[in-house]
């Protein structure tokens, strides 16, 4: 199947506790500890290197705070610069987590694809500051990590038609707002079509007021810093509230694991998005934990997520 693609615009320039373990299971230390850089990284095999290939950049700023800034893993040979750009957003209840977290397997995998990889930090909430930042903060940023990697595309050896955004928990949550909600990728001059697929990977912020009520007594503590009290807000905020036809909004996979509580709010997003047109693959992964969908993903052992996602991809990046 090819999926087409339209209307893209070039830019311009659970309970309290439970929800905590959650957000800790999420954010794990970084894996990614060398210090490549552009200057030290060197094209590997035999093809010249292209006038793309700046090797591995970190830390490049996309805006001006201190946590505006991604990181750019190239394969080792892009000598048309032209490869597929994939975004990877990291969770942790949007609390903590860094885009050095996990990485490993996930270079290795993408790398063996062709596709640049490029992992995105985004501002973080603090709860314990009243001045912290809220939603929609984190959904800005990554939408403007987005918009610099379509306008920088030429320096990294990105096609910017092709490009996919990936995330997991918090991440995913993330991810399906800026592939749904039109505001985000809009402020920059860009529709939704820039995206050519999304992967929001084991989340339950497709529908943020259910996940703030869920089934406890207890609201959600993790979902009500981020989000705030305001039911207005979660559902302004909920990426099932703004999926309609013929927006541009890319084909989705999603992952289907944990509780029935936790499986209906995937399939009604996936149902959501089947009524208005949006092809939408859901990968079941019932012996998964939520952190086993994140370490599965570009894992030799991975024999369930990871080759779907490599389907996935190879289909709507072709």
């Amino acid at each position: 199947m090819f999926f087409a693609k339209s209307g893209r615009m070039r830019p311009r320039t659970v309970s309290i506790a439970l929800a905590l373990a959650l957000a800790s299971a999420c954010g794990s230390e970084p894996d990614d500890t060398s210090t490549t850089t552009a200057a030290s990284a060197t094209t590997s095999g035999t093809a010249p290197a292209a006038d793309c290939d700046t090797g591995i950049v970190r830390d490049v700023a996309y805006g001006t705070e201190p946590l505006q800034r991604l990181d750019v893993y190239p394969p080792p040979s892009n000598t048309d610069c032209s490869a597929p750009g994939m975004l990877w957003v990291h969770g942790g209840g949007w609390q903590r987590g860094d885009k050095s977290n996990g990485m490993k397997d996930k270079r290795a995998w993408t790398a063996d694809l062709g596709y640049v990889l490029v992992s995105v930090n985004y501002r973080l909430t603090d709860p314990s500051d009243p001045e912290t930042i809220r939603y929609p903060a984190h959904n800005e940023d990554v939408a403007a990590a987005v918009a610099f990697v379509v306008e920088h595309a030429d320096d990294y050896g990105v096609d910017a038609d092709r490009i996919a955004i990936m995330g997991h928990s918090a991440g995913a949550g993330i991810v399906a707002a800026v592939a749904a909600d039109e505001r985000y990728l809009g402020a920059h001059d860009l529709g939704l079509a820039t995206l050519s697929c999304a992967a929001p990977l084991d989340t339950e912020g497709f529908d943020v007021a259910a996940a703030i009520t869920g089934d406890s007594e207890e609201l959600n503590g993790v979902y009500l810093a981020t989000f705030g009290d305001d039911p207005s807000t979660w559902q302004e905020a909920s990426p099932i509230e703004h999926l309609e036809a013929d927006r541009g909004i890319a084909p989705m996979l999603l992952v289907s694991r944990g509780t029935p509580s936790r499986q209906a709010t995937v399939e009604e997003f996936a149902d959501a998005l089947r009524a208005v047109d949006v092809p939408v693959t859901v990968v079941e992964t019932p012996s998964y934990s939520h952190a086993d969908v994140n370490s599965a993903i570009g894992s030799d052992d991975d024999t369930i997520l990871t080759p779907a996602l490599g389907s996935f991809l190879a289909e709507c990046l072709a």
